[in-house]
């Protein structure tokens, strides 16, 4: 990139001026508040989601801390009642 040449000393510290400005000026905050918006949502999501598989879970938490019986010596739930 070629460097610009300036007919003035005025000139140049216009430049200089407004390349500083334009670093000292605070970014955008609506980046920030979208970013946590959609934090918000995927973290309700993800609760909702352990919400509705509440019984999976607990039984995941019951074998990694081993206070559940190992699967194979669980019963499996009968298809229907009665005879």
């Amino acid at each position: 990139m070629k460097k610009k040449r300036f007919k003035t000393q005025e000139e140049f510290h216009s430049e200089v001026e407004r390349q500083w400005l334009e670093t000292t000026r605070p970014p955008s905050r609506t980046s920030g508040v979208i970013n946590t918006i959609i934090f918000v949502v995927v973290l309700a999501a993800l609760f909702y989601a352990a919400y509705l598989n509440r019984t999976r879970i607990g039984v995941l938490w019951q074998h990694v801390t081993g206070e559940a019986p190992p699967a194979w010596l669980v019963p499996t739930k009968p298809e229907r009642e009665g005879p």
